[in-house]
């Protein structure tokens, strides 16, 4: 009876089981990622992975796992492209809800996988951390530049880059339920600060609006670290008196789908559109009338002094507005 009760569990998985954890303070998103894990491996039994040699850095290691303690944790190795896949089998198998994870950089190298698991509809979950430019001493080959772009365009592929850890977990519970489809989870090295609620719409959409003022003349667009930075750029720009908009947008791909009437209660087709990525950003003209993003290779200096170098501060992001 115990057996039956366990495969049923593993074939027939409960998220309603899941206790999620609430986060009150800055933090890493990937320190938050890691926290969510271990508590959808609590409660799902069929939840497990591993990452390619960088589990403490991606904080991917599930802790208390009962019965089993090693058997959740899988250590792949330094070999990308061979974790994806074994993991896109063991998804295919069937009964269990794999994850793999490593640098977002170096998801170059299980690209062939990732397209796999997109065309064929697998779902597995992939976890990349140091998202962007505030890798910092790391240097340009650590830092992905057009790699948020480049899973972006890839079809039935959802790229979920939380801003603190409340997205983060919305992230989670959307990403569970979309059983034909692989999800990216692209979380950061450094502390995020904790946002608002939002004004209208929600994370699990894709993107909602987090910050408004009436007769807003313009709509600022971000994901990830750059949300706060919207915020403040909001700020800088509400002392001169003009009105701002700050729409968070977590998963670009899910909020594109959404139905125009949606998408145009979240960004007001009569402000003047401004997304700002640390990254190519290229697909949010999509939405956009302007992209604040990169046009170039990152370099080596602490996250503060690159955002600084490259023109994400809010004072910067003023005088581009201008």
């Amino acid at each position: 009876m115990e057996q039956n009760e366990a495969l049923e569990a593993l074939q027939n998985p409960d998220f309603s089981r899941i206790d999620w954890p609430t986060f009150e303070k800055a933090d890493a998103t990937r320190n938050t990622n890691g926290k969510i894990i271990n508590a959808i491996a609590k409660g799902v039994p069929s939840f497990l992975g591993g990452s390619a040699d960088l589990s403490p850095s991606n904080k991917t290691y599930l802790n208390d796992m009962g019965t089993y303690p090693k058997g959740r944790n899988i250590y792949f190795g330094i070999r990308e492209h061979a974790m994806a896949s074994i993991a896109n089998a063991m998804a295919l198998y069937g009964s269990l809800l794999p994850f793999t994870s490593t640098f977002f950089v170096f998801s170059d190298y299980l690209k062939p996988s990732a397209r796999i698991a997109a065309l064929t509809g697998i779902q597995q979950f992939f976890i990349w951390t140091h998202d962007s430019i505030g890798v910092g001493e790391d240097g340009p080959t650590h830092q992905p530049i057009e790699h948020l772009s480049q899973f972006r365009a890839l079809p039935n592929f959802y790229v979920w880059r939380p801003a603190d850890g409340s997205e983060n977990v919305e992230a989670w519970k959307t990403a569970l339920e979309m059983r034909k489809s692989p999800s990216a989870f692209v979380c950061s090295r450094q502390n995020l600060s904790k946002l608002p609620q939002a004004v209208v719409g929600d994370a699990s959409k894709g993107g909602y609006l987090l910050s408004k003022d009436e007769d807003a003349q313009y709509t600022l667009i971000a994901s990830g670290s750059e949300v706060q930075l919207a915020l403040d750029t909001k700020a800088l720009l509400n002392k001169e008196g003009i009105k701002v908009n700050v729409v968070s947008v977590p998963c670009y791909d899910l909020f594109v789908e959404q139905e125009q009437s949606y998408i145009e209660t979240i960004i007001i087709p009569s402000t003047k559109k401004v997304a700002i990525e640390a990254a190519r950003g290229l697909e949010w003209y999509r939405v956009a009338d302007v992209v604040i993003g990169m046009d170039s290779f990152g370099a080596s200096a602490p996250a503060s002094q690159l955002f600084d170098k490259f023109g994400f501060t809010p004072e910067k992001i003023v005088q581009e507005i201008k």
